[in-house]
């Protein structure tokens, strides 16, 4: 089969025109015929050797990326969504077929949607599960999406704002795109270049749920925008830590911010979150095959793939695989 392989941590992926169909075994009993695989970060990473899950899914080269996708069963042909932890290490979906776990996988209903969707699962979970599902909100809460011009940040805003959010403030660099958010929801917006003024003048509503895609000196403007100016503080903070955009991988964290604010600072991971995965991911699937929820995508081919590998992805737009 045609497959685009790693055959080392320092090398990028390659196509190879002949790897092996994988067998199906006892734990990973469904053959699927891959259709469509979004290129996200987290795959650049594992495959780089550089996240810290990089020798699970690596363990042997020549090894195949890919950490979710969309496909067709073999044995019924039915359609179905193969999300992360479901295939067989060493067996990704970046290649015609792969491998997964039969309890682990989602039968879909037929959709025209299939770049959009696939997309979009994971990155619209990053902000479903802590919004929803960790520390449910009210519609009089604020919701802050640092890095909300990215691909998973507009998502988020639509997210917050199917959720009846009705103070969404999004930071990001490009004042085009923050302009552009205003017609998925947002209701606020601030150059990241000016964070910690933007949010001393910005209206904060109810408690707040920060959604951190970027890290590093604006979270840090961020933190330090939370110290109150009074003893009088009624309101809950919540910051969940979900991506390092800004490739600053630490921040500042002032004294002041924790014990003044009372700000929690949470990864994405929670016992709330890790119980309600799949839940949330149905949840997306609707919302996404009914076009409620709309990422904004590239088609490539597979060898377009190892083309575009180590080059930087148009901001807001996610390249997918699209076997067909």
């Amino acid at each position: 089969m045609k497959a685009l392989i790693i055959r080392s941590f320092t090398e990028p992926p390659t196509i190879s025109e002949d790897f092996p169909i994988p067998s199906v075994d006892r734990t990973y009993s469904v053959l699927v015929k891959v259709l469509a695989v979004p290129i996200e970060n987290l795959d650049r990473a594992v495959a780089a050797g550089t996240h810290y899950s990089s020798s699970f899914w690596h363990q042997s080269f020549p090894s195949i990326p890919g950490a979710s996708a969309i496909g067709r069963r073999v044995d019924n042909q039915h359609l179905v969504y193969l999300p992360g932890m479901s295939m067989r290490p060493g067996n990704g979906a970046m290649a015609e077929y792969t491998v997964a776990k039969e309890d682990s996988i989602m039968d879909l209903e037929e959709t025209q949607r299939l770049s959009s969707m696939v997309a979009s699962l994971s990155s619209a979970q990053t902000s479903l599960l802590p919004l929803k599902y960790d520390q449910p909100l009210s519609p009089s809460d604020t919701v802050i999406i640092n890095g909300a011009t990215g691909f998973a940040g507009k998502l988020a805003v639509q997210v917050a704002r199917h959720l009846g959010i009705r103070n969404i403030i999004a930071t990001g660099r490009s004042e085009e795109r923050l302009t552009a958010l205003r017609r998925l929801g947002a209701t606020q917006s601030i150059n990241t270049n000016s964070i910690q003024s933007g949010l001393a003048q910005s209206e904060l509503s109810g408690n707040v749920s920060i959604i951190d895609y970027l890290w590093g000196s604006a979270t840090t403007a961020i933190l330090r925008s939370l110290i109150p100016t009074s003893p009088a503080n009624l309101r809950q903070t919540i910051l969940y830590e979900i991506g390092s955009a800004a490739h600053e991988p630490e921040i500042t964290l002032p004294a002041t911010a924790i014990r003044t604010s009372g700000v929690q600072i949470r990864g994405l991971m929670t016992l709330n979150n890790l119980k309600n995965r799949s839940a949330a991911t149905r949840e997306l699937i609707s919302l996404l095959g009914s076009g409620v929820l709309q990422g904004d995508t590239e088609d490539v081919t597979l060898e377009d793939a190892a083309d575009i590998w180590r080059k930087t992805p148009s901001s807001g737009i996610r390249n997918v695989i699209r076997m067909e």
